[in-house]
């Protein structure tokens, strides 16, 4: 496929989510993001996980600028994930955290550095992949959303998209499946990210025409992340989830 039909092909997939969620209505007669919250008291947003949830930060924090209703707070940790909490323990750090910051809402994204073997005590546990890892593993995402579902916060888990490298793509995927059906199962939601990084064959694309009109890069240089323009994309589509548990959060 040549690049001028992948980037239509982008394009047309990024229209049809945003139309089917409202936004580019919404944006057709405003030129600002409409305020989240129906109140001026400030509404709290949690962002936690990796890198990819910081910048998913970045993308919520431009999106949100001019709207006083909602507060955002960025507790990502670069180089932190689910596989290692020898590195950092975030199952074990939740619960203090929820405590202090009182979210309304919670958004989190991790997997990026979980392609990785299982350390304790600094002696390898289990090798990536195996069925040993996989239940260990799925019992750490488990743990970090029990917190959330029993204090009954709403939460969006945003999940990895594809990736440049066929073999990281692969893994990718792999996590992707771990975390839907724990999220479900906790009665939070799962939001994809694969379909919208990705060209009509499922392959990697790198860049896509945004609402402006121009070519912008979607993704990254290290074909992993997003770029910030891919992070202003994926903003504008989370905030139609957000839109309805921010009230529901907030309502009396």
């Amino acid at each position: 496929m040549g690049k001028r039909c992948i980037l239509i092909a982008i394009t047309m997939a990024w229209v049809v989510m945003l139309s089917a969620s409202g936004w580019a209505g919404a944006q057709a007669g405003s030129s600002e993001t409409p305020p989240l919250g129906s109140s001026p008291a400030s509404k709290t947003i949690l962002i936690f996980g990796d890198s990819m949830a910081d910048g998913l930060w970045g993308g919520l924090t431009r999106a949100l600028l001019l709207d006083p209703t909602v507060k955002l707070i960025r507790r990502g940790k670069n180089g932190t994930g689910l596989a290692r909490p020898d590195v950092y323990d975030w199952p074990a750090s939740l619960p203090s955290l929820l405590e202090a910051e009182k979210p309304d809402v919670v958004i989190l994204s991790f997997g990026l550095n979980d392609r990785q073997d299982t350390f304790a005590e600094g002696r390898r546990q289990f090798y990536f992949r195996t069925e040993a890892w996989r239940t260990s593993y799925s019992a750490r995402i488990q743990a970090l959303l029990a917190p959330l579902q029993a204090r009954h916060i709403p939460t969006i888990w945003v999940g990895l998209p594809i990736m440049r490298d066929a073999a990281v793509s692969k893994d990718a995927e792999f996590l992707n499946g771990l975390y839907q059906p724990a999220v479900l199962a906790a009665g939070a939601t799962f939001f994809p990210t694969w379909d919208m990084s990705a060209d009509t064959n499922r392959d990697y694309a790198s860049h896509t025409k945004a609402p402006d009109g121009r070519v912008r890069a979607l993704r990254a240089e290290d074909g992993m992340h997003f770029s910030p323009a891919g992070y202003d994309l994926l903003a504008q589509a989370l905030l139609q989830k957000l839109a309805p548990m921010v009230r529901v959060a907030t309502s009396p």
